[in-house]
């Protein structure tokens, strides 16, 4: 998928600001998001500190947390599409906190959260480069994550060579690319290359299949005939394959996220317990509709897996991310999220434990029904997931920021009002 799809790994128009655990592993270029609410080690969700009484009638102002983070590991899939078919999603975003527009429960891990942002006035937050993310547990074999000028992206390898293009059956291609090191390993990635003469031979592409260490089948409709010499980069955790024959999250796998502190160093947390990921999930009946119909007359939205029709797999907490744009959706994928032309809204839920059901109050849906009366939302995206968590603090010598993982499975409804 490519960064506007809204589906794939690197991240599109919402859902950056490292806002609470809600992460939804699609990614998203625009950084929204906001405060984190969960777990901020005694600093408010706004990120303004707090206060305690020093026992003199005074206060003592506590550390202030600069940034908000959010790491989401998902196997996502989309509802309505089984064409897209599921695969590794993973976004890693650091942003500069933002206090929300709206808190269901302050100061507390659980209840539902929701930004508004107007682009001239209040802009999103934007995605920081804060070192390499390191990720051991999954099928595929540890992953290193780095910041990638957007945001984050996770390379498996990398190269140049001589390439040729063979177009195949039912929209696929056969990339033959001279040193490349493809691997079975490498079905369920992108391969993402560039230097054709064709603009439809490069791109990012997803690998179904891989024929010898050279030749990766990957779908590419538009592909032709053509040889050139080519750079490319094979990509982990990049989004849905289509019939994508590979599991990267199972049921009981434990993954371990770490941190090499770098560029703007607002984090450093140690690795992580292993996290048990969320297990599979059916949506039940009434939240498969509304995925993709969200309402917009500001009535409370109920989402799980819990109600009839649904299957809830094993998870420790229920997480809903909504965002919205209105920017220009004409002639784009149906999973196309284009940055807001003016506003934006950003809602992120969650319940731990519970019956996989959660709903979003009528106060924070009524955010975006007052947005879309100001500039009419043109596509909304919900993620629905079933989640491991964990959030690590940042050691004493560093700010108070959190970075909340996630660790599960996902799935992606489009609503285009």
């Amino acid at each position: 998928m490519s960064d506007d799809d809204g589906a794939g790994g690197s991240s599109t128009s919402a859902g950056h600001g490292g806002s609470s655990a809600p992460g939804e592993g699609g990614s998203s270029s625009s950084g929204e998001g906001g405060s984190s609410a969960p777990g901020e080690g005694g600093s408010s969700s706004s990120g303004e500190g707090g206060s305690s009484s020093s026992g003199e009638g005074g206060s003592v102002r506590c550390p202030v947390a600069t940034h908000n983070g959010i790491i989401s590991i998902q196997d996502v899939s989309i509802q309505g599409a089984p064409q897209a078919g599921h695969g590794l999603t993973v976004q890693v975003l650091f942003t500069p906190s933002r206090p929300p527009a709206y808190e269901q429960m302050p100061g507390e891990i659980e209840g539902c959260r929701a930004w508004v942002y107007d682009t001239q006035d209040n802009p999103p937050p934007a995605l920081t480069d804060q070192g390499v993310i390191t990720i051991a547990g999954l099928e595929g074999g540890p992953l290193a994550c780095r910041f990638a000028g957007s945001g984050y992206a996770c390379p498996t390898s990398t190269g140049a060579g001589q390439a040729s293009v063979a177009p195949g059956q039912t929209g696929t291609a056969a990339y033959t690319i001279e040193g490349a090191t493809f691997s079975a390993a490498d079905v369920g990635r992108y391969l993402r290359v560039t230097g054709a003469a064709n603009a439809k031979n490069q791109g990012a592409f997803p690998i179904v299949a891989v024929e010898s260490s050279t030749t990766a089948i990957v779908v590419n409709q538009g592909a032709a005939e053509e040889a050139f010499a080519a750079e490319y980069t094979v990509l982990a955790g990049a989004g849905p394959v289509p019939n994508n024959p590979v599991d990267p999250i199972e049921g009981g796998d434990e993954v371990v996220v770490g941190i090499s502190p770098g560029g703007e160093m607002a984090f450093d947390f140690p690795d992580s317990a292993p996290i048990v990921a969320g297990e599979a999930f059916t949506p039940d009946t009434a939240s498969a509709a509304a995925l993709v119909a969200v309402p917009l007359d500001g009535s409370p939205l109920t989402l799980g897996c819990g109600g009839p029709g649904g299957s809830c797999g094993p998870a420790q907490a229920t997480v809903v991310r909504l965002t919205s744009t209105d920017g220009d959706v004409e002639g784009a994928s149906p999973f196309a999220m284009p940055p807001p032309a003016r506003k934006q809204v950003e809602i992120q839920c969650v319940a731990l434990g519970g019956d996989g059901t959660l709903t979003i109050p009528a106060e924070a849906m009524k955010l975006l029904q007052e947005a879309h009366q100001v500039s009419p939302i043109s596509r909304i995206r919900t993620a629905l997931m079933r989640e491991g968590w964990s959030g690590p603090a940042n050691a004493a010598s560093l700010p108070p920021n959190i970075t909340t993982l996630l660790v599960g499975h996902g799935l992606l409804g489009f609503t285009s009002p």
